[in-house]
């Protein structure tokens, strides 16, 4: 519901962004104070991230944390990694997955008209569609993955230096809102 603040403006564009940027920031402080080694934590993600480029939605998070098991990673990190394919950018990742894969498949464009419908070319459909839909989510996975690891391993590392560094007796709680 949009209101007007005392100078008479609209303020629900500023309390979405206000919400999405403390969301972003519990986020951020949640993956930086798991507890692991750090190449654990960065492990978890970026097999959190390599199964969110997949198109395996209703599976991502039992998937990701499955391989971080199998994996000796992280579980809860790999849980927070799907999380780069949320609502919201679902539809540009399968849109990035599906022409890559197509590009590197040689799949051909699909397509459907109703006066050669049936079952058969239906399902002949799906499969010219979800295969290079997932062959492209695993190249995109396996590209993104890569950076993925190391870039949070290195904030991890860096989180934590700066912990230990901290005077003894001052016992500061990081901002969260």
């Amino acid at each position: 519901m949009e209101r007007d603040n005392e100078l008479g403006w609209r303020t629900r564009g500023k309390e979405r962004w206000t919400r999405w940027k403390r969301n972003f920031r519990l986020f951020y402080l949640r993956l930086l104070r798991l507890k692991g080694q750090p190449g654990e934590v960065a492990g978890g993600v970026a097999i959190g991230v390599f199964v969110g480029m997949t198109p395996t939605v209703p599976l991502h998070t039992v998937l990701a944390v499955l391989f971080a098991f199998l994996l000796k990673k992280s579980k809860l990190a790999a849980a927070l990694g799907v999380w780069v394919a949320n609502p919201f950018f679902l539809p540009f990742i399968y849109i990035l997955d599906y022409k890559v894969g197509q590009a590197l498949t040689g799949a051909p464009d699909p397509s459907f008209s109703l006066s050669n419908f049936s079952f058969p070319r239906l399902i002949e459909l799906g499969w010219h569609v979800s295969y290079p839909l997932l062959f492209g989510g695993i190249v995109n996975g396996f590209i993104l993955a890569i950076p993925s690891y190391f870039i949070t391993k290195q904030i991890i590392l860096l989180y934590r230096e700066k912990r230990r560094k901290r005077p003894e007796g001052i016992d500061v709680h990081p901002k969260t809102t």
